[in-house]
């Protein structure tokens, strides 16, 4: 399960590129899938700002070994009131990630991985562990319900923090699937000496054109509490390919 910093363990629908192991304890044969997601961004706070990201996650679960592994490499642009006159700024980023998803029943997974974090204006760059509990499954006719409760531990010190995602979509109409998104979590940056507190919502519509193509449109929303200068949200433009 593979999210993003944002570890965003978020959140396994397809359009978010989280990826959860199966209930399967073997794979009758190696199988390896992917995703490629584009996401263009138009900030609704100050002025557009228009950015642009990419996301590739890949998932390979060999024949000889239960669970599988999952990979994210993503270079995203997030905005910040950081700039010295207190400007809104573009903040461009990078995270790297991979993670081990050992299937406990046919929908709860168990889940340890590593994460790479960098932050190209300003100067964040960290690694971290993650070790958690994903679940995914049917909660109702045509609706899923993905969630993720992780620990997270930086390895350049500080105390243990949490990292808590949701997200059901309910598809309709054959092709489409409305979803709605929440990740509560904490932060541990470079030069943090404490956690700091983040909260994200996300809603908008998914079109399926077919198994292997999928757009969507939606609106997202992030705040880092008790810090006006650390909040933007987006109107978001989302094309993928699966394969």
């Amino acid at each position: 399960m593979i999210k993003a910093r944002r570890i965003q363990c978020t959140v396994a629908i397809a359009i978010s590129g989280l990826f959860l192991g199966g209930g399967t304890a073997y794979a009758a044969a190696d199988t390896f899938t992917g995703q490629f997601l584009t996401t263009g961004n138009l900030s609704t706070q100050t002025a557009l700002m228009p950015s642009l990201n990419g996301r590739l996650t890949a998932n390979y679960a060999p024949s000889w070994m239960k669970g599988n592994v999952d990979f994210r490499l993503e270079r995203y642009t997030e905005n910040s009131y950081h700039a010295a006159n207190g400007d809104m700024v573009r903040e461009r980023k990078f995270e790297a990630q991979m993670n081990y998803n050992l299937p406990l029943t046919e929908h709860l997974n168990a889940v340890f991985g590593v994460l790479r974090h960098e932050n190209y204006p300003f100067q964040d760059n960290y690694n971290w562990g993650v070790a958690g509990l994903a679940w995914n499954g049917d909660i109702a006719k045509d609706t899923n319900l993905s969630t993720a409760l992780l620990a997270e531990k930086r390895n350049g010190g500080g105390r243990v923090f949490y990292d808590w995602s949701g997200t059901v979509e309910h598809r309709f109409m054959e092709k489409y699937g409305a979803f709605a998104a929440l990740h509560v979590y904490e932060n541990l940056g470079e030069f943090d000496p404490e956690p700091t507190h983040k909260r994200e919502f996300e809603t908008g519509i998914n079109y399926y054109l077919s198994k292997r193509y999928f757009a969507g449109v939606s609106y997202f929303y992030h705040q880092q509490v008790g810090d006006h200068a650390d909040r933007f949200s987006f109107v978001k433009l989302k094309l993928g390919v699966n394969f």
